[in-house]
């Protein structure tokens, strides 16, 4: 384990085959096996030791999990989806086996059953049956956080019948706000009692059922966008969404006390599917992209939603590439709130990194992208800001905000939902 721990892996290894020539098949030597050689990339040879100890010991809960991840990465869904079952009802507590079956049948098309197990990591996260996983952002905020918070239960203080409880929660958000930092700060139980029992958890849901028909519009032009993507790796388009679809999508954003995200980038709140984000739409949206966009799309499964909100006018999402194989990036956000016409979209650098080039820390690369981006200044897809516009783009391009600036107002934050394919 201690090789294991430090990447030693062909080390770990051989001490595990070591250790069962001592104890021939104890199931946790030979699970601890398959995780060592499943960790350089032999995952069918993975699969064969998860089985010997499933053999000892059918009921061993991480051997099922990872196995199951050793059949995704194989390509065999169909039993990587019993596997995460298995181990999901022998624990209905795992939490990474609901997240995967969420996102394995959303690739298969079925969007009830993505959205039965994402309905249960949120309630682990933050439901009656919570466990630890979301513990440090229901007991810590910032002032950022809190201000946002108030000015959302103001606004459904207009729309709801409950105006007088969400005045007295913003009023209540707001004191607290007064008392600590922008960075994030450790409340004190004084505070909690102040914000409530349910801070930072789904007070309010405004329902974004599927629409009828369609969510995503038909595109004449799809043959002449997949041409200019395979060319250069990146493009936008407009009106991806019908309007019904956007309505109901901004709404929903607007209203649903989803924002539970406040230290992933300064300036900006943020929400993902397994923490409140899904909902039929966004899971009937994702879906339909992939068929309105085949020969860009349909070959890859959706990984990741997010939605990120600046709380600041200016608020800029700094350069950076996704772990994926294409974004999607669109606005929700009215088109008039954005004061700089022709900017406030997103820039992506169209030249990729070199094929060598792992980054893993931006920070201490910082100073090497930088360098690169002003060698390929030229070579970049400026995207004005516009409601209901996406751009599409190779998910290993680096990519940044263009100089946003907002009119100051909550229906005037700047939203935008990003889907990773991966």
């Amino acid at each position: 384990m201690t090789h294991f721990q430090a990447g030693r892996l062909p080390q770990a290894e051989h001490a595990y085959r070591a250790a069962l020539a001592i104890v021939p098949a104890d199931p946790m030597v030979t699970h601890n096996l398959g995780v060592a050689i499943a960790a350089q990339g032999r995952h069918r040879a993975a699969v064969r030791c998860f089985n010997q100890a499933l053999r000892a010991d059918p009921s061993f809960v991480s051997a099922h999990y990872n196995r199951a991840v050793a059949l995704t990465r194989l390509g065999e869904t169909a039993d990587a989806i019993k596997a995460f079952t298995r181990a999901a009802q022998l624990e209905p507590q795992h939490y990474e086996a609901h997240r995967a079956l969420g996102f394995l049948w959303l690739a298969k098309g079925e969007r009830g059953r993505a959205l039965d197990h994402f309905a249960r990591t949120y309630e682990l996260r933050r439901g009656d049956d919570r466990t630890t996983i979301a513990r440090k952002s229901l007991t810590t905020a910032t002032r950022q956080k809190l201000e946002h918070d108030a000015e959302q239960f103001l606004y459904l203080s207009q729309r709801t019948r409950d105006r007088l409880r969400f005045e007295l929660l913003a009023r209540s958000y707001r004191a607290v706000a007064e008392q600590i930092a922008d960075e994030v700060t450790p409340l004190s139980d004084a505070q909690i009692d102040i914000l409530g029992e349910d801070y930072n958890t789904l007070i309010h849901l405004r329902a974004a059922p599927e629409v009828a028909g369609r969510a995503v519009n038909e595109r004449e032009d799809r043959s002449a966008l997949a041409a200019q993507f395979d060319e250069q790796g990146a493009i936008f388009v407009d009106d991806p969404l019908t309007p019904q679809a956007l309505d109901s999508l901004r709404r929903f954003l607007l209203e649903s006390t989803i924002w539970h995200d406040f230290s992933h980038i300064d300036g900006f709140v943020a929400s993902y599917l397994e923490d409140g984000l899904a909902c039929p739409l966004i899971l009937q949206i994702a879906d339909e992209l992939r068929r309105a966009f085949p020969e860009i799309l349909a070959q890859h499964p959706l990984s990741q939603a997010w939605a990120f909100k600046a709380l600041r006018p200016q608020t800029a999402v700094d350069v950076h590439a996704d772990d994926a194989a294409v974004s999607v990036n669109f606005w929700v956000t009215p088109t008039e709130a954005n004061l700089n016409p022709g900017r406030g979209g997103l820039v992506v650098c169209l030249a990729p990194p070199p094929a060598d080039w792992q980054i893993k820390d931006y920070e201490d690369d910082r100073k090497r992208i930088v360098t690169f981006l002003e060698q390929h200044a030229i070579d970049s897809l400026i995207a004005p800001y516009r409601q209901n516009r996406a751009v599409l783009f190779r998910s290993r391009l680096f990519h940044y905000s263009d100089h946003p600036e907002f009119a100051s107002c909550y229906e005037n934050q700047r939203i935008n939902l990003t889907l990773l394919y991966r």
